[in-house]
Order: C-alpha cells, then sequence, then structure tokens
C-alpha cells in the first residue's frame, strides 16, 4: 500500500474516529548515519521505522573522513554502530561528537543481549545499547531517542524565541505609557521612564536595587508585603491591588498595581504595571467575569489552571475538571438565537452553583461550555457529580419566549494530578471524552471519564479489528493519478490504494494497523484481494475504451508467497487482460530484505510480461544493490526527497543528478507526494518523469481525472 497518501485515526475507537477525508503524510524524515553495518542490518531498521510511519533515509559509513564530512553536510538524527568496529572506531564517532558539539544520539547495536556489554557502553556515552534480534525494543528505543532529540532541538528553539521575546519586551517597555517595574524579591531591578515619571525621579539611578514598599505611604506597606508574600506562596500568574504610591517630593498619588509573573534578564520576577485610574477598574469588572451568566471567564480559568496544575505538580491536590458541553447546541440556537441561548446558559449557570459548592470554580470559556475544577482527588466523586448535573440539566425547563425548553448536556472528566500536560491539551481531553460519549450515544446526555489506553491495549484491539475487517471483506479501492511530466505516453497511469471500512462505511488505511500486529496472513490476503478487484475494474475500464495502467503494491509477506505467481496467471486469463498494463510496486526495504524471494517474484512476473516498481527508492543503504538485481522499469523515488525539496532542505542539483543517473539507465522516475506549486518548478527542471499527488488529484473511487489538462 502506498505512503504518499494514507489516512490516520485518533481516539477511543480506532475504527469509529477516522476522519476520512484526512491526508496521510510521512510523520518525520530520519537521516541516519549507519557504522560498520552490512545491508544486512541497515535495511530491517529502516523496514522497521517506516512500519512505524516513519520516513528514515540511512547513508552507510566506514571511514573517519567520510563521517566527519557527512556531519557537515546536513542534521543528523541518529548514528546507529555496530561493535564490530573497522577503521572508524566508536570511540572516535564519540569523541568527534563532543569535539564538535553535536547533539546526535548513538545508539550501539550488538547480535545477543549482553549486560556487561550494555554497561560498557552506556559508560562510554552511547545513548542506549540494543540487540540487533529484538524489533521491538530496538524500535521502541529509536523512538525514544527520536522523541528526546526533538524534545531537545524544541527546547533549544523555545529559548532562542523566548530571549528574542523578552528582548522585544523590554524595548516596548522602555517606550510604555505605562509605568513598569521589575522585582526580584522585593527589590527593583528594573524601572521604566514612565515609572521614573510617576514617583518624580529624572531616572532609574535612585530606583534600582532599592525596595519597592519604600516608594508607598508607611499605611500601606504592610499590605503590600502581605500581597507580594501571597503572590509568591501561591503561585498566582496575576495580581491586581490598590495602593498610595509616594513620589520623591513626598507628595501621593492612587497607584492601581498589576502584578504578573514575568523573566528579566533570564531570571524570574515579578511585574509591576501601573494603570490609569479608569483602565484599572474596567480591568477589575472584565478580568473575572463572563457577563451572561456571572459565572467565571475564559481568560480567569487559563490562570487558574494554570496555578491548579502547578499545585499538583509540586503533589498533594490532585483534583478532576469537568467538561461541559450542551447537546445539539448548533440546532438549539438556530431555533431561539443568541438570546435564547443566553437565557438557557443563565438557567445552567444557576443550576451549577446550587449543585457545586463555592470552593469549586466555575466558569463559562464559551457559549455551549461550562468548565467545573472540582477540587477533590477522587475521579469516582466526579462522576457523581457530573451524573447529578446531567440529570438536573434534563430535567430543568428554560423559559424562551413563552415556551418550555429543556435541553441535555454532555461531560467529560479528566484529572489534574502531578503527570498533567498543559491546559489546553487538558482541556482537550475532556473535550475528546465528551464529544466520544455523544458520538457513541447518539446525542449525548451523559458522562465519561478520560482514560489514557497502553499501547498493548490498543495493539490488541487493533488486531482484533483488522481481522474481523478482513474476513469480512469490508474493503475498498481508491484511485490516484500518476502524470507524466516528461514522458510521451498514451497510457494513462494510476496507483492503486486500499482502504479498510469500519462497520458504518467509513475508510481507514490498514498501513495504520499492519505495523503493530502479526500480519503475513492478513496482509497475503489483502494483497490477492486488491489484484483480484483490480483486475476487475481495470477490465471495466477497458471495455470502456480506456487505456489505463494500474501500480499495485506488495508486500513483503506477498513476496514470500510460493502460489502468487502461478495463481496470478489464472487471474490474468480469467479477465484477458494484457499484463502490461499492470504494475507491481514492491517497496526497496522490502527487496533489500528479502534480495532472493524478491528477485525470484521479478523474474516470474516479468515472464508474464507484468511491469516492476520500486518505491521507497533511496531509503536504504543498499538501494544500488537494489536497482542492480530487480530489472524494474519504474523507480518511485521516496517522498522524502520530495518533502525536502518543496520545504528548502534538500540541494537542488543533488536531487537532479539521482533522476539524472536513473533517467540514464533507462528507468522511469516517479516523484510522490506533490502537494504544492513551490516543488512543481523544480521537479520540472530536475527531469523527473511522472509525478503524484494531492495537488493533481487526492485518491477517488473513480479513474476519472482529465490527463490532457496537464
Amino acid at each position: 500500500m502506498s505512503d504518499a497518501n494514507q489516512l490516520s485515526s485518533t481516539g477511543d475507537n480506532a475504527l469509529a474516529d477516522v476522519d476520512s477525508g484526512e491526508r496521510r503524510r510521512l510523520r518525520k524524515n530520519v537521516h541516519i548515519l549507519f557504522l560498520g553495518l552490512g545491508p544486512q542490518d541497515t535495511d530491517p531498521i529502516i523496514s522497521l521505522l517506516r512500519a512505524a510511519r516513519l520516513a528514515p533515509r540511512g547513508r552507510q559509513i566506514e571511514q573517519e573522513r567520510d563521517f566527519l564530512e557527512a556531519l557537515s553536510e546536513r542534521s543528523w538524527d541518529l548514528v546507529i554502530c555496530s561493535p564490530n568496529e573497522g577503521e572508524l572506531k566508536n570511540s572516535r564517532v564519540l569523541h568527534h561528537l563532543i569535539r564538535l558539539d553535536k547533539d546526535i544520539p548513538v545508539v550501539l547495536l550488538t547480535d545477543d543481549s549482553d549486560c556487561s556489554r550494555s554497561v560498557r557502553g552506556l559508560k562510554d556515552g552511547m545513548r542506549a545499547v540494543v540487540s540487533k534480534q529484538d524489533n521491538e525494543l530496538l524500535l521502541l528505543t529509536l523512538q525514544q531517542e527520536l522523541e528526546g532529540l526533538e524534545t531537545r532541538r524544541q527546547l533549544r528553539l523555545a529559548e532562542s524565541r523566548l530571549s528574542d521575546a523578552e528582548r522585544r519586551c523590554q524595548e516596548l517597555m522602555e517606550v510604555s505609557s505605562h509605568g513598569i517595574a521589575c522585582l526580584d524579591g522585593e527589590r527593583l531591578v528594573y524601572v521604566n521612564p514612565c515609572f521614573c515619571h510617576l514617583f518624580g525621579h529624572e531616572d532609574n539611578r535612585a530606583l534600582i536595587n532599592q525596595p519597592f514598599e519604600q516608594l508607598v505611604i508607611a499605611e500601606d506597606r504592610e499590605e503590600l508585603s502581605e500581597q507580594l508574600r501571597a503572590f509568591k506562596d501561591a503561585r498566582r500568574k496575576d495580581m491586581l491591588m490598590q495602593v498610595s504610591g509616594e513620589r520623591a517630593d513626598g507628595s501621593s498619588f492612587v497607584a492601581n498595581l498589576e502584578m504578573e509573573e514575568a523573566r528579566y534578564n533570564g531570571q524570574p520576577c515579578i511585574l509591576l504595571m501601573i494603570r490609569p485610574d479608569r483602565q484599572f477598574r474596567e480591568l477589575q469588572q472584565t478580568a473575572q467575569q463572563d457577563l451572561v451568566t456571572g459565572l467565571y471567564n475564559r481568560q480567569f480559568l487559563e490562570h487558574s489552571l494554570e496555578e491548579v496544575i502547578q499545585h499538583a505538580l509540586d503533589g498533594g491536590h490532585d483534583c478532576n475538571l469537568l467538561y461541559i458541553s450542551i447537546d445539539q447546541y448548533n440546532i438549539i440556537r438556530s431555533e431561539i438565537g443568541f438570546e435564547g441561548c443566553d437565557q438557557v446558559a443563565r438557567d445552567i449557570a444557576d443550576l451549577l452553583r446550587k449543585l457545586i459548592n463555592r470552593a469549586h470554580l466555575i466558569a463559562r470559556p464559551s457559549d455551549d461550555i461550562f468548565i467545573v475544577i472540582f477540587r477533590d482527588p477522587s475521579p469516582d466523586k466526579s462522576v457523581k457529580l457530573a451524573r447529578r448535573i446531567c440529570e438536573a440539566v434534563a430535567d430543568n425547563s428554560s423559559m424562551v419566549n413563552n415556551t418550555l425548553l429543556q435541553v441535555t448536556c454532555s461531560i467529560g472528566i479528566t484529572t489534574i494530578n502531578d503527570n498533567s500536560p498543559r491546559p489546553e491539551e487538558l482541556v482537550s481531553r475532556a473535550r475528546l471524552a465528551a464529544e466520544s460519549l455523544r458520538n457513541r450515544q447518539g446525542g449525548g446526555n451523559g458522562v465519561k471519564l478520560y482514560t489514557v489506553e497502553t499501547q498493548k491495549a490498543n495493539d490488541g484491539k487493533t488486531a482484533k479489528m483488522l481481522r474481523e475487517a478482513v474476513e469480512a471483506e469490508r474493503f475498498r479501492l481508491l484511485f490516484q493519478p500518476v502524470v507524466a511530466l516528461h514522458q510521451e505516453t498514451d497510457i494513462n497511469h494510476y496507483e492503486v490504494l486500499l482502504r479498510l471500512l469500519d462497520p458504518d462505511n467509513r475508510e481507514i488505511s490498514p498501513n495504520i494497523f499492519l505495523a503493530t500486529v502479526d500480519h503475513a496472513d492478513l496482509s497475503i490476503q489483502m494483497d490477492r484481494w486488491v489484484i483480484m478487484e483490480s483486475l476487475r475494474q481495470l477490465r471495466t475500464e477497458l471495455e470502456q475504451g480506456k487505456r489505463n495502467r494500474l501500480f499495485i503494491s506488495i508486500t513483503g509477506s506477498t513476496l514470500k508467497d510460493k502460489d502468487l505467481v502461478s495463481w496470478l496467471s489464472e487471474t490474468l486469463r480469467e479477465f484477458r487482460l494484457p499484463a502490461d498494463r499492470i504494475v507491481f510496486q514492491l517497496s526497496e526495504t522490502d527487496v533489500s530484505s528479502q534480495l532472493p524471494a524478491a528477485t525470484e517474484f521479478a523474474r516470474a512476473v516479468k515472464e508474464l510480461h507484468c511491469h516492476i516498481c520500486i518505491k521507497h527508492f533511496g531509503t536504504s543503504t543498499s538501494y544500488k544493490e537494489v536497482i542492480k538485481a530487480i530489472p524494474a522499469d519504474y523507480i518511485k523515488i521516496d517522498g522524502s526527497y520530495v518533502q525536502d525539496l518543496a520545504n528548502g532542505h534538500a540541494h537542488d542539483k543533488s536531487f537532479r543528478r539521482m533522476v539524472e543517473q536513473l533517467n540514464a539507465m533507462d528507468r522511469v522516475t516517479v516523484a510522490p507526494l506533490v502537494e504544492g506549486t513551490k516543488v512543481m518548478s523544480k521537479l520540472w527542471k530536475s527531469g523527473v518523469n511522472f509525478i503524484q499527488g494531492y495537488y493533481l488529484q487526492p485518491p477517488r473511487e473513480r479513474m476519472d481525472y482529465d490527463f490532457f489538462e496537464h
């Protein structure tokens, strides 16, 4: 099945929550340096990562000079080395990475599990030591190292952006019309010109390193100290208060203070802003309250969530978040209008005040959503409260335009503890729980507690769902055009893409699941179904006078099926089809890891006069051996090359040189994942023969592309 355009799924039910219109892109290009490893070791790793929906690209390195040259060419994601050192010693690899300050995880691949070797490797500076015999552990280790590397890169990027943001903020503070100061503890470390002016000073020399309390009248100093202490102890994000400031000449004025957490010169501090009276009053009125219901608003909720999560991180302050969503809100709004919806919201707010103690926070962040921060660690108590809320809302009637209206709600619950994510993700979890409940119950009016399923549990469900779908033949074929760019042809080319159908007849890509289950028998069964159905539809197209050619993918498991070629020969005769209208696609990594079987398969289908295409070309370290061994008519360059070309991460000349070499070997080149105009000119200049991707047409159920328009 092609990597070009697969669909992805998320949520509690892998089949039920699929969005069939969503494009599936390769998640991430992964650039790997293999040291002292042959194709028999590197190709299974490439296949393993590709099955995990990554886009790996590897290069073999034997000499120290080549290693240093590779480091200077680009940013690499992994170094995988062998204990059987050749000319390039692993110690020299680690030395150069430290010397050049390169953050690249180094993984040592061993022949067996040896604890003493693992300890030595980790002491030497390896990030991990893994046996090549344990594929599952190897994949988990590589994924973990890639995730850690991405986190470190994102952290460095965030630190750089934070530094830029702080610099710009300081520039803005200098010209602000509000008095602004920064406190380190209780002393001033920064004051802007407006702050100096408000307190009657020409410049900041008399203010820096002075206690801020000395700038307020004596009667307010104790309260100010208490508020500052409460602000720090409670880890508040902001606070408002009013004091009387004392100028340099002894006169006083009303200072409306807004306190916020901030950073100055890379250190945490308290930022003080003095606002005019009118702005301060308006800020007090709007900072907390939803004007329709009188509950807390979105802004106050966001600040409160930050504080609650921080308290939970400190330990001993777990609580729960209730996400209350009004069911069928859009329909209700279309019937009763905005004013009617406001009345419904006020009635629900009144119910929540009656049901929930004031110790807990109730907010209305948007028109149809209420959120409760239930300050109790027990999920069971939260569920009981949520059920009472559901029942109360369903039993209540709102008077709208002299008509009684009843509504229901769906409530998602998520716990807040020392492992909680950011506030946005926390709310998203509760929202997903409420939405999945509504989708399953056909209208909502219920409660669901969000739970994070383990990968093992997901894999078990996935295997069961996939097998049921295969046994019931819940399949659908889609076709995506492969369009000539530098190729004279009177035949229309399409790639065949397989989609599974869930019980509700919605599409999902099987590749998402095949990476996680033992699927040899399923792959063979699906491949045969795809071939049979493709030939049937191709026969129909030919009878209508259309000249089509189909690219059909063959999985690695099917390459080992000794009965396939004889079955294929009989099937072609049954449909009375010209065999040259069929192109069988083989993955480069499958071919490399099963070269004898792939060579025999290619020889046999060529005798039937079918064509061969090598896809994912350029990802394995043995691509040169593959292209020599397999008499491929078409070469489909891996989509990661096209993505790099589109994003400006690859040199046009190197891509063009690869295409020229393939064309010189009389191989027809195909570039997949063409998804925008930006890459089209580069592909044209490269001389690639065919292109494929969403820019031309997404996969469809019919072979209906107008090839004369391009």
